[in-house]
């Protein structure tokens, strides 16, 4: 009889000066003698992070190494072809205000950077009072005004500046400015990717007292800069499934992410890929119990699991969840 695999997963963690210690608090990660920890990369075949495999056999082990050793084919045909994973998951701490960036389409990426370009979606976890996100142009403009804006400090002037709240959701493009304001917690999807075009960062300064390197060129080069209508519907793509409710949040050429909130017992089928029966499963807030051939998993806000379908996965308690398929 076909059983499911829950595969729980430690994070690689970030300590750019804007983090916070949410991760650690409100998570419940253990970041070691680590104090300000701005992302932990959860689920990441990346070089630059590397998620690692938290128990049996093949504990100890990279996200890489584990898919190495039982065939990169079982992760699907990109990840056969590129030995690395389509996408990546990732929890973010903002303290401060994220840089005014943007990232590359595919193609501009493997020109110029030799990696992938970065579509990526945002699931807003925790948000404090007055907590916004910067996503897009309020009007149309051109390189020109940016590139002067930039230079006189008045970029933000010209961006959408959004409210968000917990269990907001927003997919952000390659080449849409954007940046994450202080006070939100997310968990992001995206691409495996990290290349970032910072336009503006408050004439910050790093670790070493230094300003902070911008990329503004290159920012320029893959702008949209086109106005961008911003509409929240809350109830965009809403279904029920029993005790749950589930809404596709994202579907790219690389990941679909799909939220179900759990109240009470609930029942997911497999949705079976033509491409692989492996997943991730992120949990988002709440807690309950996956049951398993083993005895049930416990899973509480924060905790993240490669998961191998091939049997409908039984969980209850109350919890929102983020589904994440290959």
């Amino acid at each position: 009889m076909a059983q499911n695999e829950l595969i729980k997963l430690n994070p690689a963690f970030k300590d750019y000066i804007w983090g916070g210690t949410k991760i650690r608090d409100l998570l419940g990660k253990n970041t070691g003698a680590m104090q300000q920890i701005a992302e932990s990369w959860e689920f990441s075949t990346h070089p630059d992070g590397q998620s690692v495999i938290a128990s049996g056999k093949f504990a100890g082990k990279t996200l890489a190494e584990y898919f190495s050793a039982i065939g990169w084919k079982k992760a699907g045909t990109y990840s056969e072809e590129h030995k690395c994973l389509p996408f990546m998951a990732k929890f973010i701490d903002a303290k401060e205000n994220l840089s005014i960036q943007v990232h590359p389409t595919e193609a501009y990426a493997r020109r110029h950077e030799n990696d992938n370009g970065k579509n990526e979606m945002w699931y807003i976890v925790d948000a404090e009072a007055d907590a916004f996100i910067y996503v897009g142009f309020n009007c149309n403009t051109s390189r020109k005004e940016v590139a002067r804006r930039v230079k006189d400090g008045s970029i933000v002037e010209i961006l959408n500046k959004i409210p968000v709240h917990k269990g907001d959701s927003f997919f952000i493009p390659a080449g849409t400015v954007h940046a994450i304001g202080a006070g939100c917690l997310i968990c992001e999807v995206q691409q495996t990717s990290n290349v970032t075009y910072r336009l503006y960062d408050y004439g910050r300064l790093d670790h070493d007292g230094k300003p902070r390197t911008l990329n503004v060129k290159k920012a320029l080069d893959v702008l949209n800069y086109k106005r961008m209508e911003i509409e929240l519907d809350e109830e965009s793509g809403l279904y029920h499934i029993g005790a749950a409710s589930a809404k596709t949040l994202a579907r790219t050429n690389w990941f679909t992410v799909t939220r179900y909130e759990v109240d009470g017992d609930i029942k997911i089928t497999s949705m079976r890929s033509p491409y692989t029966q492996y997943k991730v499963l992120i949990a988002v807030d709440g807690e309950g119990d996956i049951d398993l051939p083993e005895g049930a998993e416990h899973l509480t806000v924060g905790c993240t699991w490669l998961l191998k379908q091939q049997a409908p996965l039984r969980i209850h308690g109350h919890c929102a969840l983020l589904l994440v398929n290959l």
